[in-house]
């Protein structure tokens, strides 16, 4: 069983740092092995008077997705300082950080989710926790063993942040879970 473990996840309008930040979801297995969960979706308005950007592109593909997938990701309404504040305590309450410490944090794509939730996160006075050594990227796991961890994946409702983290770590879980069969 994997500890200390979490992968994030979230919805955005944009691809690059500087974007809003729609959601944000986590899940993993804390310090005791205990699975652990954190989703909020951020107020859209709120976060106009930061100067935070929507670039067209993201836009035209949210106004392709369903309409619940819509609604989810653009219906909330925690103010991105509380929410923030609030991740904050999961993370701090639930895994152990520190140079010696075994914490992994996972995305998907090293270059999206960890950039733009940083900035998201410093507009807003807070740092990530982890040390940046700690961050692995789930996309390429995937992308080298894609007949091992799709399957296991079984996301049913795609572009919501909490259901996308629990996918990638149930696809993470099958990769590291693993064993190559004996040629016996």
């Amino acid at each position: 069983m994997l500890f200390n473990e979490l992968m994030i996840d979230i919805e955005t309008t944009g691809t690059k740092p500087g974007c809003k930040v729609l959601s944000l979801g986590a899940f993993g297995f804390d310090k005791n092995g205990n699975q652990v969960e954190f989703y909020r979706r951020f107020s859209v308005a709120a976060q106009q008077q930061e100067w935070l950007k929507d670039d067209p592109s993201t836009m035209e593909f949210w106004k392709r997705q369903s309409s619940e997938a819509y609604a989810e990701a653009f219906g909330g309404t925690t103010k991105p300082e509380e929410g923030l504040a609030q991740f904050k305590q999961f993370l701090y309450g639930n895994f152990e950080f520190g140079k010696c410490s075994a914490f992994r944090v996972w995305c998907c794509g090293l270059d999206f989710d960890f950039p733009i939730l940083g900035h998201f996160m410093n507009v807003y006075g807070f740092k990530f926790p982890w040390i940046f050594w700690q961050q692995y990227d789930y996309r390429t796991i995937k992308n080298l063993f894609p007949l091992i961890v799709k399957e296991a994946e079984g996301n049913t409702f795609k572009h919501n942040a909490l259901e996308d983290a629990k996918a990638q770590m149930r696809g993470l879980r099958a990769f590291l879970d693993w064993k190559p069969q004996s040629d016996e």
